[in-house]
């Protein structure tokens, strides 16, 4: 009976467990709302918006184009960072799992 308690459990840690190709998806087609930021637990999703709509609203002054220019720059630093952010979270649910797991136990 406990090794069905311990296997619904690890089930259920790796469903909490996000998807890199997912991840990259919302990246490619939602980058521009910060969408891939949001799933991935990283910080200030928010600011992909607010700064592409600054930037877009004072293009016509070139300062939106700097704007835009260095968001375009740390979406591609996000695309090369994302993988590396969904591995250690979904490592950081097995490790919960792990933990209580081994609470239950002693």
């Amino acid at each position: 009976m406990k090794k069905v308690a311990t296997d619904f459990g690890l089930e259920k840690a790796k469903t909490q467990q996000k998807s890199v190709v997912l991840a990259y998806l919302l990246w490619w087609f939602l980058g521009w709302l910060g969408i891939h930021r949001l799933y991935a637990g990283m910080s200030k999703w928010w600011l992909y918006p607010v700064l592409g709509l600054v930037g877009a609203i004072t293009v016509f002054i070139l300062v939106g184009y700097v704007i835009l220019l260095g968001l375009f720059i740390w979406w591609i630093i996000d695309a090369v960072n994302l993988h590396k952010v969904i591995q250690l979270q979904n490592l950081e649910v097995i490790e919960n799992y792990e933990k209580s797991t081994q609470n239950q136990m002693s």
